[in-house]
This record gives structure tokens, C-alpha cells and sequence, in this order.
């Protein structure tokens, strides 16, 4: 396991198919890459996630920033979650936690639990966003994360989840690439 990764550092690259059979890799060398890592198919606050990506992806495209999500769920039960709505971006299983482990995304307890009691807000869209029952496929505790990569592969920016349903803000994401179409 590689331990947690911070901004210059070099990522791993990855090349292999998401769950609609699309090929997949990073780095290409031409284009950014917004790796978000979620807990298991259907926590709420990685669906909210998954919406929210959904909604702001054309502002990722304007900047030549490819969105790969990834979760630690088998294929099928992602497929059962997404349902026929298949995102505008790729989906990856990882139920080996391999890519999650490459990256460091291991951070996982009771505390993310403890934290979100700070973001009523949050818990309520969650609630709301949800489909079907919740039933963790993956660890329960562990927390998201999401990184961009340069083209070549670089951390342009690092972002561990202090709770469940912490991620990055998708203004902040976009603000560490100067690069343009």
C-alpha cells in the first residue's frame, strides 16, 4: 500500500474497462482526470456524489478534465444502482481495492460517522437522493476521496474525506487546472 498521496506526487496509471464494458486508462498524456473514489453502491451520500458529478460535468469537460469513478463494488450491484442511467462518465469496479490502495484510499472508522452529524443538510439530501435500500457491499466505514491528475499522470491535487460524505468541492477541483480546451 502506498500511503496517502499529496500534490506533485506521481500517480499509478491504470488501463482496463468499466462496468458497460468502455475501455479506460490514465494517464494519457492530453488529458486531465478527476478520479473520485466512493464507499460501496448504495451509500446515499456517494449517490449525492454520483448526481452531483453528473450535473457539473459539462464544466469538467470545458476544461479537458475526464471524470473515472470508482468504487469498491462488484459490477453488477453498481449496474443495479446506476440502473439505465448510465453516466456521462466511466464507472469503475474495483472490488480488490486495488486502485483504492494505489492511492492511498484506506482511511476507514467510526469517525466519518461522528463527523457528519456536523452536516444535517447534507444527511437530509442524501436521504432524498437515495435509490433503494441501503445495503453495504464494501466496508461501511470507509471514507471517499478524489483526486485530478495533470496529463502525465501528476497529482495536481489530493482530497481525503474527513467523513462519509466528504468530498471536494467541485469549484475547488476545477481551480487547480489552468488548462483550457
Amino acid at each position: 500500500m502506498i500511503g496517502p498521496l499529496k500534490a506533485g506526487d506521481q500517480a499509478t496509471g491504470w488501463s482496463g474497462a468499466d462496468v458497460w464494458q468502455r475501455d479506460v486508462s490514465w494517464p494519457d498524456g492530453k488529458t486531465w482526470y478527476y478520479l473520485s473514489f466512493h464507499r460501496f453502491a448504495s451509500c446515499p451520500f456517494c449517490q449525492l456524489r454520483t448526481h452531483e458529478l453528473i450535473k457539473n460535468h459539462h464544466l469538467f469537460l470545458e476544461k479537458n478534465v475526464e471524470i473515472i469513478s470508482i468504487w469498491p463494488s462488484n459490477s453488477e450491484l453498481l449496474l443495479e444502482y446506476a440502473g439505465a442511467d448510465q453516466t456521462p462518465f466511466p464507472m469503475i469496479s474495483d472490488p480488490q481495492k486495488q486502485i483504492y490502495r494505489s492511492f492511498g484510499v484506506v482511511h476507514k472508522g467510526l469517525s466519518g460517522a461522528l463527523r457528519l452529524m456536523f452536516h444535517p443538510g447534507l444527511i437530509l439530501d442524501a436521504i432524498k437522493a437515495r435509490k433503494g435500500d441501503i445495503k453495504p457491499d464494501a466496508d461501511p466505514m470507509l471514507f471517499p476521496a478524489g483526486f485530478l491528475l495533470a496529463p502525465e499522470g501528476r497529482v495536481a491535487m489530493a482530497y481525503y474525506g474527513r467523513h462519509y460524505g466528504d468530498h471536494a468541492p467541485i469549484d475547488s477541483i476545477l481551480s487547480h487546472t489552468n488548462f483550457k480546451k
